[in-house]
């Protein structure tokens, strides 16, 4: 069981292997069917950093905190209540600590369009 409750309602999209491509040859990304999920909570960034002059920085919209059983992985969708869909950039998982296992990962997430 989970340290934390889960009670907040997401609907969340899995990313699915797909052969199909586009025409100019990229993956056409396919999903499976909307589910609705409880996580701990999400919140909104304030606002967006800039990337520029920033290798590695990776600029996010969201954070969610979703159980580790819903196995959350790049690339699935999430769409926030009142907010829209956010496609998963970068997950964490806080599980592999041997002192304390809180039952949820920390999910950066990125607006999408459509």
């Amino acid at each position: 069981m989970a340290s934390f409750q889960c009670t907040m309602p997401i609907n969340f999209k899995r990313k699915i292997p797909s052969t199909a491509v586009s025409p100019r040859g990229n993956e056409i990304e396919a999903f499976g069917t909307v589910e609705e999920q409880h996580v701990h909570l999400w919140y909104l960034d304030e606002g967006e950093l800039p990337a520029e002059g920033h290798a590695e920085r990776r600029v996010f919209n969201a954070t969610c905190y979703p159980p580790t059983s819903l196995r959350t992985k790049s690339g699935d969708r999430i769409e926030l209540p009142g907010e829209g869909w956010f496609k998963v950039v970068k997950v964490a998982d806080y599980d592999n600590n041997p002192y304390f296992v809180p039952g949820i990962v920390d999910v950066k997430l990125r607006r999408v369009d459509g």
